[in-house]
């Protein structure tokens, strides 16, 4: 008997939302190598570059609204809503606790393995000043698209589709782990800087049961992130 949703209808079986997770785990680290495609082409291919952009921000909406109609087949709960002020409050206080986090293991990266940004920045750095469309396509994408897919994916659905309503550091922990896999990390410190951040997320999204409040806070990171990367560049 297949588990229920909370309406009452059956999930998808147990193999199926592993399949999906899965699918949308590989096809979130597809959608950006259509910016290699965009590098690729000459400045003066306008046509070409405007399809493959077109393209590159499509695929991420295209992503965005399958993974909505797919969390709807694994809860009838709302995922998302206004944010209140408990869940503004809750998303400043791990905002807070983040940076804190972040610059304790950034230290330590810098102080053990001699490493200033993690591979993942490093390869998005390289990105950023290789070309001007591929700058404002992936500012973009990393400050607001991004943040959805990544939320709807690592918290909403692996949450809603693996445990059981009121669960909290199961999850919170298995989320932090699978979300720092989909980043390049080439050291333990540089992959625990991605899995806090990834429980960090959860937990609120479990405490709130609010995606808008885990997806402002990624969107706030990233924003910070992506803005210190641009300077880096000037």
């Amino acid at each position: 008997m297949q588990p229920l949703n909370d309406s009452g209808r059956s999930k998808p079986s147990v193999a199926t939302r592993i399949l999906i997770f899965l699918t949308f785990f590989v096809l979130i680290q597809l959608v950006p190598f259509m910016l290699t495609i965009i590098r690729g082409l000459p400045k003066a291919q306008l046509v070409g570059r405007s399809f493959a952009a077109a393209g590159y921000i499509l695929g991420y909406v295209a992503l965005i609204i399958v993974m909505v109609v797919c969390m709807k087949r694994v809860t009838d709960h709302p995922f998302w809503h206004r944010p209140s002020r408990n869940n503004l409050a809750y998303l400043f206080i791990a905002f807070v606790i983040f940076l804190a986090v972040e610059m304790v293991l950034s230290g330590l990266n810098s102080r053990l393995f001699g490493q200033t940004q993690t591979t993942n920045n490093a390869v998005i750095i390289s990105l950023l000043k290789s070309d001007r469309w591929i700058f404002y396509l992936l500012m973009f994408s990393g400050i607001f698209l991004s943040p959805i897919i990544e939320e709807l994916l690592f918290r909403g659905y692996w949450i809603n589709s693996f445990f059981k309503p009121g669960t909290l550091w199961l999850p919170v922990i298995t989320s932090g782990l699978i979300f720092s896999i989909a980043h390049a990390s080439s050291n333990i410190v540089s992959f625990l800087i991605y899995a806090c951040l990834g429980a960090i997320l959860a937990f609120i999204y479990r405490r709130t049961d609010n995606l808008v409040t885990s997806i402002g806070l990624h969107m706030l990171n990233n924003l910070m992130a992506m803005s210190i990367m641009a300077v880096m560049l000037k």
